[in-house]
C-alpha cells in the first residue's frame, strides 16, 4: 500500500496555536487573561489536563459577560483537553462557543474547524503517513497527546525528540560525534562509545525512560524529565553487572512502574517491572524480548506477546499478566503470529496484530477483569505490526518499513572488466526482502535471507535452483540468523545467530533439514560475527570487536589472527584458497587501508591506501569520516574487489585490486549504492550482491474503535 507523503500537524495543535496566539499579543493582561495563561500553562507545561479543565471551566463561569473574548478562548482550549483525553465533552464544549460567542469570529472559527475534524472524524477510519525522511527514527513511543515521538539521532546516538506539530527534531543528550564513522546500527565493539537505544514517554508526558548503552559491557535505564527546550538531566534509574540488556516497554499510569525486557549474562530473558522512584526490579516471567508491551489503561495488567513453546518460531501468542501478583492469561490464542499493540482508552479492548487471514491485519479482543471476555474482532484488514502506543484520544502509532534493497546478479569479465549480461532481479517472490546471497559450492544454487513477515522469528533460509528457479525454505529454529554461508561440502551452513534463549553464537544450519547445531556461544556484549569457511572445511573464520579469529572444528581450539585498534573487523572476507584474509583498517587519519592477514603465521600487508576523499564502500558520511568496504575476492583469490568513492561520495566504482601485483582494474558494472557484500558464482562470471533503499515512515491509524472504546472516561 502507497501512502502520498505530507508533512501532519495535529488539528488540536493547531487550534491550540490559534487560540493562543492573542496571548502573545495582549499587552497589559487582565485578569481574565492572567487566569486563561495560567490555565494554559497547567495544560501544555504542566500536561495536567483535569486540571486545566477545572481551570478553564472558572475562566467561563467568572467571565462569560465581562470579557467574552477570554471566556470564549477558555471553551475552546477546554474542548481540546477533552479531545486529548478522548471525551465527547469536547463537542459540547465547541458547541456552546459557536452558540454562546458569535460576536468572538476568529474563536469561533477555531472552534467550527475543530467541530468539522470531529465530524470528519466520525466518517471511518484513516490511515495515513505523518513522518517520513532519512533521519525517521522508532526506537520509541507517541507520546499521550500525539504531539511528540522519542527516537535515538544515530548520528550520535544521542535520545531525540521529534515535534509532529512544528516538524523539528530536537536532542536531548549531548554525546557527541562516534569515535570513528556512523553505521546504520552502531558497534561499540569496534570502538567504545555510549548511546540511547529503546525509550518511552510517560503517560502524562512529562517523562521519557530510555536505554542507554555505557561504553563498555551493557546498558542501563534511564530516566529524564521531558522540558520545552533544551537538555534534559538524566538519571540513572536501574544498572547492574548482571544484566547486559535492558529496555523500556511502557510507563504505568500512575508512573510509578516501568515495564522491561533484560538479557542477564547468562543468556536468560525476562519482562519485568522497575520501579520509577528506586530502581528496584520485579522480574515477572521469562520472554523472548522479540514482542511489545502495554500497561492497560487502569495499570492492573500488562499485556505482551511471546513465542510459544513446541511450536513454530514465528509463532506469537498474546498474553495478559496481573500486575499485583494475581498470574497471567492467554489473551489470544492462535497458530500464527499475534503481536501485541496496546489497548483502546478505555481498556475494554485489547488491541494486537494477526497474520491468522494471511496477512498482518489489526485485531481487537474484549477484555475484562484482565480476561477475554469474547471472540476477537477485525479493526483493520492492513497494518503494519510494529505499535509505537496510543494516544489519549485512541490514535494508533505503527512503525512502517518500504525496502525495494533486492538481490541483483550481473555477469562480468573480470579480464578486461567488460559487463557481459546486465544486472537483473532473479527473484521474484517476497521482493524488497531478501538478501544475504551465497552461490552453492557446485554453482547450482543460490541461497539467501528472507523476510517473509513483517514480524521477527520469520526469517527463513532460501535456497533456489539456479537450472529451475524452484526454491525450497528452510526455517532454522533460530530467533535470528545472519550471513550463513555454503560449506565446502554443500551440506550445511555457517551462521552467526541466537537462538530461543537468546545465546548468540555460531551455528551450523543442515542443507536439506535446517537443523541447527551449536559451533561456538559468545558472550554478551561481545558477539562473534560474519563466520566463514576454510577451504577444507575443518576451520572457520570470525570476527569479535576489533580482532580476527581461527576456530579448528574437531578440537574446538581457538587462535587470534590479529588484533588491533581501528580494524573494521565486520568486512573481514577470506580468500577462496584460505591463504588471506582481507580486511579493511582505518590507520591514522585520513588513512583507510585494505590489509592483507595470512591465515597461517605472518605479518599483515597493506594492499591498498586511499585517504578520506577517495575511500572506499559505504560513504556513511558524518562528523569527519568516510568509512568503505570491501566486496569479494576475484575468482581464484586474484584479487580483492573494492569499492571506491569519488569525488564528494556521489559517484562509485568498481576496481579490481590485484595481490601479487600488477595495475588496478575497474570494473564497468555500475553501482551506485553499497553493494557489500558480493559473492563470486563458482563460474567466476556471475556476481550476486544486494542494492535498492530502505526507508522507515510513521504512520497514524484514527477513528478505528468501535463506538464508545475510545473513551477512556
Amino acid at each position: 500500500m502507497r501512502i502520498a507523503t505530507f508533512r501532519w500537524v495535529p488539528a488540536a495543535v493547531l487550534a491550540g496555536v490559534i487560540c493562543m496566539a492573542p496571548f502573545a499579543s495582549a499587552q497589559k493582561p487582565g485578569r481574565a487573561d492572567v487566569a486563561l495563561e495560567a490555565a494554559a500553562k497547567k495544560e501544555m507545561v504542566d500536561g495536567d489536563l483535569k486540571g486545566a479543565i477545572e481551570q478553564y471551566q472558572k475562566v467561563i463561569a467568572e467571565f462569560s459577560s465581562t470579557d467574552r473574548a477570554s471566556a470564549a478562548k477558555a471553551l475552546v482550549r477546554m474542548g481540546q483537553c477533552y479531545e486529548k483525553l478522548g471525551s465527547a465533552e469536547a463537542r459540547r464544549a465547541y458547541e456552546r462557543a459557536v452558540r454562546d460567542f458569535p460576536d468572538q469570529e476568529e474563536t469561533v472559527a477555531a472552534a467550527r474547524a475543530r467541530l468539522v475534524a470531529l465530524n470528519t472524524a466520525r466518517s471511518g477510519p484513516t490511515y495515513r503517513q505523518v513522518y517520513a525522511g532519512p533521519k525517521v527514527g522508532t526506537e520509541g513511543t507517541i507520546s499521550p497527546d500525539g504531539r511528540y515521538l522519542s527516537y535515538v539521532d544515530w548520528e550520535t546516538g544521542d535520545l531525540a525528540l521529534h515535534d509532529f506539530a512544528t516538524g523539528a527534531d530536537r536532542r536531548l543528550t549531548d554525546q557527541g560525534t562516534w569515535a570513528q564513522s556512523v553505521r546504520p546500527m552502531p558497534d561499540p565493539l569496534i570502538e567504545p562509545h555510549e548511546f540511547a537505544d529503546e525509550s518511552t514517554i510517560s503517560r502524562d508526558g512529562k517523562q521519557v525512560a530510555y536505554s542507554w548503552f555505557n561504553g563498555t559491557d551493557r546498558y542501563e535505564l534511564r530516566v529524564a524529565s521531558l522540558r520545552a527546550t533544551g537538555l534534559v538531566q538524566p538519571r540513572r534509574v536501574f544498572d547492574s553487572e548482571d544484566v547486559h540488556w535492558i529496555g523500556p516497554y511502557d510507563w504505568s499510569p500512575d508512573g510509578k512502574w516501568i515495564a522491561v525486557f533484560l538479557q542477564r549474562k547468562d543468556w536468560t530473558n525476562h519482562v519485568g517491572l522497575v520501579s520509577a522512584e528506586t530502581g528496584s526490579l520485579r522480574v515477572l516471567r521469562p520472554a523472548d524480548g522479540n514482542g511489545k508491551a502495554f500497561f492497560s489503561p487502569d495499570g492492573k495488567y500488562l499485556g505482551f506477546d511471546d513465542r510459544v513453546p513446541g511450536r513454530p518460531p514465528r509463532d506469537r501468542d498474546v498474553f495478559i499478566f496481573t500486575v499485583d501478583g494475581g498470574g497471567e492469561v492467554t489473551a489470544v490464542v492462535n497458530p500464527s503470529q499475534d503481536v501485541m499493540m496496546g489497548w483502546s482508552p478505555d481498556g475494554k479492548l485489547l488491541l494486537f496484530a494477526s497474520d491468522r487471514t494471511g496477512s498482518m491485519a489489526l485485531w481487537g479482543v474484549p477484555v475484562g477483569a484482565g480476561k477475554p471476555q469474547g471472540t476477537p474482532v477485525l479493526l483493520r484488514p492492513e497494518i503494519a505490526p510494529t505499535s509505537l502506543g496510543l494516544t489519549a484520544a485512541g490514535a494508533l502509532y505503527v512503525r512502517a518499513t518500504v525496502s525495494d534493497r533486492d538481490i541483483h546478479v550481473a555477469s562480468l569479465d573480470f579480464n578486461t572488466g567488460k559487463v557481459l549480461s546486465p544486472p537483473a532481479r532473479p527473484i521474484q517472490t517476497f521482493m524488497g526482502s531478501n538478501s544475504q546471497p551465497d552461490w552453492s559450492p557446485d554453482g547450482k544454487y543460490l541461497a539467501y535471507a528472507s523476510v517473509h513477515s513483517a514480524v521477527g522469528g520469520d526469517k527463513v533460509l532460501s535456497i533456489r535452483s539456479v537450472e529451475s528457479g524452484e526454491t525450497r525454505d528452510l526455517h532454522p529454529s533460530l530467533t535470528a540468523f545472519n550471513w550463513p554461508r555454503w560449506a565446502p561440502d554443500g551440506r550445511s551452513f555457517v551462521s552467526q545467530g541466537t537462538d530461543s534463549q537468546g545465546r548468540q553464537g555460531i551455528y551450523r544450519i543442515d542443507a536439506q533439514t535446517g537443523e541447527v547445531t551449536p559451533i561456538a556461544y559468545s558472550t554478551p556484549g561481545s558477539p562473534f560475527r560474519v563466520p566463514q569457511w576454510s577451504p577444507d572445511g575443518r576451520r572457520i573464520f570470525y570476527a569479535s570487536g576489533s580482532a580476527i579469529f581461527e576456530r579448528e572444528l574437531a578440537s574446538g581450539d581457538v587462535r587470534q589472527l590479529i588484533q588491533r585498534k581501528g580494524l573494521i573487523s565486520t568486512t573481514a572476507s577470506v580468500s577462496p584458497d584460505g591463504r588471506y584474509i582481507a580486511v579493511r583498517a582505518e590507520l591514522e587519519r585520513p588513512f583507510y587501508a585494505v590489509l592483507l592477514i595470512p591465515a597461517a603465521e605472518g605479518e599483515p600487508r597493506e594492499l591498498l591506501r586511499t585517504d578520506e576523499t577517495q575511500a572506499l564502500g559505504n560513504p556513511l558520511l558524518t562528523g569527519d569520516a568516510v568509512v568503505g568496504s570491501i566486496l569479494a575476492w576475484a575468482p581464484g583469490g586474484r584479487g580483492v574487489i573494492v569499492q571506491k568513492i569519488v569525488g564528494t561520495g556521489q559517484r562509485r566504482e568498481l576496481w579490481l585490486i590485484p595481490v601479487e601485483g600488477g595495475e588496478p582494474r575497474k570494473l564497468d558494472l555500475a553501482i551506485d549504492q553499497d553493494a557489500h557484500p558480493m559473492r563470486v558464482h563458482p563460474d567466476g562470471r556471475q556476481v550476486a550482491y544486494v542494492v535498492g533503499t530502505t526507508r522507515v515512515e510513521v504512520l497514524v491509524l484514527e477513528n478505528f474503535l468501535p463506538a464508545g472504546k475510545a473513551a477512556g472516561k
